[in-house]
């Protein structure tokens, strides 16, 4: 059966309510599914439409969308987000389920599929495999840059729009440009209206660089760690193509099939929403 739209769902963990979407029915396989930075639940609404027999949760992470921003004393690092994946699949009364994820989001599906190999069924990642590793050496800097930053965005305010249009406009030709489509469709969730002015809410310190980074070794014991069916499809015209390291990389995980399909970073929310979805659906049956 062809997965419907069902209701808003709400989650706590650790003082923070997460919102999300709900889609399909209980009695299908379990799904979570992740967004990419800057965006929201919304980023799967062209595709899942066109994916049947799932119940999937799609997620606001922490600081996008609906979803509460992490307390000042807290940061936006990577890891923070796989304590509440595993909130949102302990309060569902899911002990095992599977991931859908997309760049920053399939990134956190990777980590917790490699954190968690035994309560993972399945992974699909889409233009998104790991985070960029850093080398021991550079750790002084990055923690610098990150105090910085953190103190910087802590006390930034979002870009204020006079109308609707300008803030769609806004992700239009932002620095990842999205087709006019797929920007009002995350702008239904994302943008927030305040005496007349426009707003997106997401949180400015998700604009700061991380406190830590992963070695390639720290990359290489999650990875190899993954024991789920994995898929990572890609897109040809991203922004963010594989280095040479990521490619080497999937040697980590011989039983991850990789797929290209011809698209922008955010094809899943484009017009290849549906061969995104077809390539996407054999790996949950």
């Amino acid at each position: 059966m062809s997965i419907e739209f069902i209701r808003e769902r709400s989650f706590e963990n650790k003082g923070l309510t997460l919102q999300a979407k709900e889609w399909g029915r209980s009695g299908y396989p379990p799904v979570i599914a992740l967004h990419g930075w800057l965006d929201n639940a919304n980023s799967f609404d062209r595709m899942l439409p066109h994916m049947k027999d799932l119940h999937v949760i799609a997620l606001d992470l922490a600081g996008h969308g609906r979803s509460d921003f992490r307390s000042q004393d807290s940061s936006y690092d990577i890891w923070c987000d796989l304590a509440d994946v595993l909130a949102v699949a302990d309060q569902m009364g899911w002990k095992t389920f599977s991931l859908l994820g997309h760049s920053r989001g399939a990134v956190i599906a990777g980590l917790v599929a490699g954190a968690f190999p035994e309560r993972i069924e399945r992974l699909a990642m889409i233009d998104g495999f790991m985070p960029p590793p850093t080398d021991a050496a550079n750790m002084p800097k990055q923690i610098a840059r990150a105090i910085h930053e953190h103190k910087r965005y802590s006390t930034a305010s979002p870009t204020i729009f006079d109308d609707y249009e300008r803030a769609v406009q806004a992700r239009v030709k932002g620095f990842v440009p999205l087709e006019h489509e797929a920007a009002s469709i995350l702008a239904e969730r994302g943008v927030v209206e305040a005496d007349g002015l426009f707003y997106w809410r997401n949180d400015q310190r998700l604009k700061a660089a991380s406190m830590i980074k992963l070695s390639a070794d720290n990359i290489k014991a999650f990875l190899t760690a993954i024991r789920a069916p994995v898929i990572l499809v890609q897109a040809q015209n991203s922004a963010y193509k594989p280095d040479e390291t990521q490619t080497a990389a999937f040697k980590l995980i011989p039983h991850m099939q990789v797929v290209q399909i011809v698209g922008s970073h955010h094809l899943h929310m484009e017009e290849q929403a549906e061969q995104v979805a077809k390539e996407i659906q054999p790996l949950f049956g």
